[in-house]
């Protein structure tokens, strides 16, 4: 159901293969005969798919929020705290691969038309698919970096070298071209033996989400309305993310793994060490706090009868699904029930009891795959859009609005929560008061996306309020050791220059060799 990526495989292997082969570099235009048959273009077409994002990011960009801490990706942690500069490799490896995925799509878009052994309507999806991709790069680009250079043709290393930056406006008004081109193009489905390809419904989707972060909600919602009824939400929460619902209804697009041939690690980093992890990436306590009771309310309302000596008791059960607590009960790798003990002195997987165990007395359920070889090596696909988040869209557009109502709220956010199972309250229309329902539908995609595809660390950028949540101390779980923090243990001190850090600088490496391109304000 994943042969999308076995053509990668070949790549792969013919990689690895004697240099006896007389065989041309993929990205080039001196391919001896490249570009002639419909398994070329399915090659390159396959390999570009990979550039959408890294596993490594997807779960790291978590981390830049106040949602995640990482202990050992040093540049990633810098970002978080405020203390990166312009060399950083983060910042920099970011920008040098969506060039160079750029850079592949504007070839093969620059041959598609001259593979004769597709049909049209072939050429057509292929190209489209192509389409929504260079977008999807581009849109990256400017969310981190502003005005960059504007690339859509192949280009020689000379070019590349004089290149200035251009102006994000006229990028995202391409990219909102390249998505309408995409929708024309792209077919509603494919035949499974190519599942994971980009449908229209997927570019539908991508795009609602471009006009919400530019704050054009009349257009984000129509594009999100335009999709109801199409899809469902899975009917469990915490199974949605399990390798044997990789197909479900609520999925649009999703990284594509399959064991052995093309895996990802993640999980190494999430799970406890009495499982094989190691703990590279820890749920913050803040993130925990985000979590209601399960009638809905904060746990600092009184309705919610929080007990802060038993905090995971009777909350929202999205908590659970996502994060794992001290006496925590789950499954090892061999299906028998395990309980995690996460407190000070747990052997082996409590707060600090080794370099392998959790900094902040949390771990990651989310993406658990028992079924991962050597437990940590996951086929597990990696989602990138799903319904939950295309309700969740329309839900703030038309918060912002000002149109929200009570069938809106029955349809998005009332809907999300009881697939979540809370109960009562939870599910009642709370009125039109703009300010709370803004409160309730940022807090739910706080919780409803977490830890995928960095939806948080985008989210308080755009909603400007990284300032907010990203100065001071980052904690982990109640120890009591020190009165400071109401006894939290402090993990990370954040910081976050509202002058600066709402833009990522343009990596040093670049304006060493290009003096041409212009840095952002105060970098």
């Amino acid at each position: 159901m994943k042969k999308i990526f076995l053509f990668l495989s070949v790549i792969w292997i013919f990689s690895a293969c004697s240099s006896d082969l007389d065989l041309s570099p993929m990205d080039s235009q001196s391919e001896l005969n490249y570009w002639d048959t419909e398994e070329d273009a399915q090659i390159f077409l396959n390999s570009i798919y990979a550039d959408l994002m890294s596993a490594q990011d997807y779960l790291y960009f978590n981390a830049l929020s106040d949602d995640a801490y990482t202990k050992a990706m040093e540049e990633y942690r810098n970002i978080a705290s405020g203390s990166y500069g312009t060399a950083n490799g983060v910042v920099a490896g970011v920008w040098s691969g969506r060039y160079e995925a750029i850079r592949r799509t504007n070839i093969f878009l620059n041959n598609i038309n001259d593979v004769e052994e597709i049909t049209e309507d072939q050429r057509r999806a292929f190209t489209a698919q192509a389409r929504f991709i260079r977008a999807w790069h581009y849109f990256n680009l400017i969310e981190l970096y502003g005005d960059v250079p504007f690339i859509t043709d192949e280009i020689s290393i000379e070019e590349s070298l004089t290149l200035e930056r251009d102006d994000s406006g006229t990028i995202l008004a391409f990219i909102y071209d390249e998505l309408s081109s995409a929708i024309n193009g792209l077919p509603s489905s494919y035949p499974a033996d190519q599942s994971g390809r980009i449908t229209k419904d997927a570019a539908i989707a991508f795009k609602s989400r471009v006009h919400l972060y530019n704050g054009e909600y009349e257009n984000a919602a129509a594009l999100a309305e335009g999709l109801l009824g199409d899809y469902s939400l899975f009917p469990s929460y915490a199974d949605l993310f399990k390798t044997e619902n990789e197909l479900a209804n609520e999925i649009l697009l999703s990284l594509q793994y399959i064991p052995t041939f093309r895996e990802h690690n993640n999980q190494y980093s999430l799970i406890p060490p009495s499982l094989g992890g190691y703990a590279n990436f820890s749920p913050l306590q803040e993130l925990v706090d985000a979590y209601p009771t399960i009638n809905g309310y904060g746990i600092d309302e009184p309705e919610a009868n929080y007990d802060e000596n038993n905090p995971y008791q009777n909350r929202d059960p999205r908590l659970s699904a996502t994060i794992i607590h001290d006496e925590y009960t789950m499954k090892d790798f061999e299906g028998n029930d395990i309980v995690i003990g996460t407190s000070p002195g747990d052997e082996p997987d409590g707060l600090n009891f080794s370099s392998n165990s959790t900094p902040t007395g949390y771990y990651v359920h989310k993406f658990y795959d028992p079924m991962a070889r050597n437990q940590v090596n996951s086929g597990l696909n990696l989602i990138l859009i799903r319904y939950a988040e295309v309700l969740l869209n329309l839900a703030e557009a038309k918060i912002e609005l000002g149109t929200f109502s009570q069938a809106d709220w029955d349809a998005t956010i009332g809907a999300i929560r009881a697939r979540a199972g809370l109960q009562g309250d939870a599910l009642v229309f709370p009125g039109n008061d703009q300010n709370l329902l803004r409160e309730i539908v940022r807090n739910e995609r706080r919780i409803e996306l977490a830890f995928e595809a960095g939806h948080r660390f985008f989210d308080i950028r755009r909603w400007e309020i990284a300032e907010q949540v990203l100065n001071g101390w980052a904690n982990g779980i109640k120890t009591d050791d020190s009165m400071v923090d109401d006894g939290y243990i402090r993990v990370d001190e954040r910081n976050f220059d509202p002058a600066k850090h709402y833009l990522w600088p343009i990596p040093l490496s670049e304006r060493d060799i290009n003096d041409n391109l212009t840095q952002n304000p105060n970098w």
